[in-house]
């Protein structure tokens, strides 16, 4: 029987934004591709949202995007808007949970990261922060993209070894019962 723990759900949601709130402040600015950086808020709405109750995702993904306008020096509420629209899309999508189901996850981050990457490009072109239409999507949404897919794929390992079992964070259900001894 598998059950539904949400205190740990909301434990490991916690931790997890914890943690990737710590590492887009500290890391995030140092490690990039062609001047595109990973945007952890994205990472956290993904792993939070995909499969994940409609309800509560809206939420999710206004305040981790709040907190992406206010890590950040671009406009502040655009990423608060896209994320809002992204964890509400993905929480209905209808999907498993990322450490349920990995490669289905990725399947379906992929174009996601693309669009929401490429629009808060396009509207920091539309606010004079860019210089040009090459540079916004090719020089930093492609690469940021790419790094949005590598960290989720890290979040989504992490998650599926650690949490077995976790009320929808877990990657292994079992009864509890092991045959390694027989």
């Amino acid at each position: 029987m598998i059950v539904n723990d949400t205190g740990k759900a909301r434990r490991v949601s916690i931790v997890l934004a914890v943690v990737l709130g710590i590492l887009q402040l500290s890391i995030v600015p140092n490690v990039a591709i062609l001047g595109g950086r990973a945007n952890l808020a994205l990472v956290f709405v993904a792993a939070v949202c995909l499969g994940g109750e409609t309800s509560k995702a809206p939420f999710v993904g206004f305040f981790a995007g709040l907190f992406y306008d206010l890590a950040g020096s671009g406009p502040i509420g655009l990423m608060a808007l896209l994320l809002t629209l992204t964890g509400f899309a993905l929480s209905a999508a209808g999907r498993s949970r990322v450490s349920d189901d990995p490669t289905a996850s990725m399947v379906l981050f992929v174009p996601v990261a693309l669009v929401v990457e490429a629009l808060y490009a396009i509207v920091l072109l539309l606010f004079g922060q860019a210089e040009s239409f090459v540079e916004v999507v090719f020089m930093r949404a492609l690469p940021g993209a790419v790094l949005d897919c590598i960290a989720l794929c890290l979040v989504a390992l992490v998650l599926s070894r650690t949490s077995g079992g976790s009320g929808g964070f877990g990657g292994k259900h079992s009864s509890g019962l092991s045959l390694k001894g027989l």
